[in-house]
């Protein structure tokens, strides 16, 4: 058999985008005589579509456009995702009280649906399921295959039954599974277990699955584990998934294709791009050819791939980036992405002085711009500073200092980029990182602007990688390595180590290198680990790992500091909560991402009992040699 692998970008509710651009492979596949197309879930529309999914006539409207892909399959049968409102049985509601909804795949050929071995679902699976949990949200919008079962009182495997495809005289056995499906460790129901029982020919899957780092690893993983159950009766597994950005409001999603057809022993023979770019591929079933990937390159690519997309998507082709550029790491990483993503003409730099700021930074701001051919602004925000302060003595208060003096700072940055936004018709870029936004060390209306945060996921440790990335994608040094820290045996050595240049002498608070795996510990789903660190602390586990270097260095390895810390960081990180829900959208690239992944509330829970004894049971610990 010849399958077609359409990997297209799936644009979010831009349903007639979508559907030319499957039409536009489906005559691509049809001319290289293809038998079948696969297209990813929810191809016509989109996933992440939020509370659109409540939108009756939206949903008639997307079901509607089935008829259009019929039309298309003479000659060809053709696999898609899309949403599925027909009632079915006694499913005729779904948990909300409206007409029932599932995420479905459909299936067509030669302008009819393909059959079903008994079942009574011709042409369509739905998908079984459902997750719930990061940014996933299908049970309040959709039911799964396993509930329209159970409120039919008719076997689950029902619903799993392999299509029919007829082609050349030869009857296809196909299970066909839905992102999830595959995924099913945690669940009641194995669904590939399911089909292989079944004696399919082959297994295809259809995912619209958010890139993090290293998803690609873990997939590769739950196949083998699939086909090693099977004890050799796996089948090949053609997995199509989509490309480009799609987006849930809080948190900006990157799909990086990677399209794979994987063979009995659940090893990849075959895979499509992983550029975050559509393609389109016919190959043979069994066909194979040396897959090369460079995984470390692939965080900048998926920063980039999601600049690019957002931009296209929600704004004007001309409009003008504000990045505040400081000469320190993340707005010069940030700067250069932009430039990278979108070009240097649709970038403006402002370097916003005040007596502060190091001739350092403010050169590095200078010769950044210069490298990358952008236009910078330069100026001082000290007359609106000493105005600022002057107000406030007319209000009635003594002379701002300290911390108030530094938001002051902050906030005037913010209103000023703010203004340049306006008079330049663009919006903002916010600079922050992930330690940056844990700890709430940023300003509200100050340095936590703008209309996207593309670092805000990423740890300072990352972005140290991330500007090495970003030199060699533009041939010569953007960053400078004055910002990037050096090993000299135990030593960790800065040029200028990371500041936010709001008084005299200032350094960040972080312990770089060590609260950023402390961070993404916290953070990571399913998050809460703090008694896990605690207990490996106090086995010595934590010691003995790779981390236990940063313990040392910072003086953590003493119990009682390493307490000390870890109470401040989960104070902070807590304290923070309100800021953080006030935070710009930011690129997903972990399992932690604050935002629809991380889901906080504004409160001050108390400790565990667990959290309690080991705490006692840590600070009774000896001091270190």
């Amino acid at each position: 058999m010849k399958i077609a692998l359409g990997q297209i970008n799936v644009k979010q509710g831009q349903p007639t985008e979508n559907l030319a651009a499957m039409r536009e492979m489906i005559v691509q596949a049809k001319a290289e005589k293809a038998d079948l197309i696969v297209f990813p879930e929810m191809a016509l529309s989109g996933y992440c579509l939020q509370d659109k999914w409540l939108d009756q006539d939206w949903c008639a409207y997307l079901e509607s456009l089935n008829d259009e892909l019929l039309a298309l399959s003479q000659g060809i049968g053709i696999l898609y995702g899309n949403l599925g409102t027909r009632p079915i049985g006694q499913a005729q509601r779904g948990r909300d009280g409206r007409p029932v909804r599932y995420n479905a795949a459909y299936f067509c050929a030669d302008g009819q649906w393909v059959k079903r071995e008994n079942s009574s679902l011709d042409g369509m699976y739905i998908k079984h399921l459902n997750p719930d949990y990061r940014v996933f949200d299908d049970s309040r919008y959709f039911l799964s295959g396993m509930e329209i079962a159970m409120r039919n009182q008719t076997p689950v495997e029902e619903g799993l039954r392999p299509f029919l495809f007829e082609k050349d005289g030869k009857t296809w056995r196909i299970g066909v599974e839905i992102c999830e499906d595959l995924w099913s460790e945690d669940y009641a129901l194995d669904v590939t277990d399911a089909y292989l029982k079944q004696d399919v020919d082959l297994i295809v899957n259809l995912s619209c699955s958010p890139w993090t780092l290293n998803k690609e690893r873990s997939r590769d993983k739950r196949v083998r584990q699939h086909a090693a159950s099977a004890q050799g009766a796996f089948v090949p597994l053609v997995y199509v998934n989509a490309c480009g950005m799609q987006n849930n409001g809080k948190n900006v999603m990157v799909f990086d294709g990677d399209s794979t057809i994987y063979d009995e022993q659940g090893e990849r023979q075959l895979s499509l791009n992983d550029q975050f770019e559509p393609e389109c591929r016919i190959v043979g079933l069994h066909e194979r050819e040396v897959l090369t990937r460079q995984p470390e390159t692939k965080l900048m690519r998926a920063l980039v791939s999601a600049i690019r997309e957002f931009d296209k998507q929600m704004f004007s082709p001309k409009m003008k980036w504000i990045v505040g550029l400081s000469g320190g790491l993340d707005s010069s990483i940030t700067s250069a992405l932009l430039v990278y993503a979108l070009g240097a003409q649709r970038v403006v730099g402002y370097n916003m002085a005040s007596r502060y700021n190091s001739l350092t930074t403010k050169n590095n701001a200078k010769a950044l711009a210069e490298r990358l051919g952008i236009l910078i602004r330069e100026g001082s925000i000290e007359k609106i500073v000493d105005a600022t302060v002057d107000t406030l003595q007319d209000y009635g208060y003594p002379q701002a200092e300290g911390l108030a003096l530094e938001n002051i700072q902050a906030r005037l940055r913010g209103h000023l980029l703010s203004s340049f936004a306006s008079m330049e018709g663009g919006v903002i870029v916010n600079n922050g990182n992930k330690v940056e936004a844990a700890l709430g060390y940023c300003t509200l209306y100050g340095d936590a602007i703008g209309a996207l945060s593309p670092i805000a996921d990423c740890t300072k440790v990352q972005l140290f990688d991330l500007a090495k990335q970003i030199n060699a994608a533009f041939g010569r040094e953007i960053i400078p390595a004055n910002l990037l820290p050096e090993m000299d045996g135990d030593r960790l050595i800065w040029e200028f180590p990371p500041s936010a240049e709001l008084k005299d002498d200032q350094r960040d608070p972080m312990k770089w290198f060590y609260h950023d795996w402390l961070i993404n510990q916290l953070t990571e789903y399913p998050g809460g680990r703090v008694e896990e660190i605690m207990d490996d602390y106090l086995q010595g586990r934590l010691q003995t790992s790779e981390i236990g270097r940063w313990l040392r260095y910072y003086g953590l390895d003493e119990p009682q500091a390493f307490v000390q810390d870890l109470e401040w960081v989960l104070r902070t990180m807590q304290g923070a909560v309100f800021k953080r829900i006030q935070f710009p959208p930011l690129i997903l690239i972990s399992r932690g991402a604050f935002g629809s992944d991380v889901r906080e509330a504004q409160m001050c829970p108390e400790t565990t009992k667990r959290y309690r004894l080991l705490r006692e049971q840590i600070l009774a610990l000896p001091k270190p040699c």
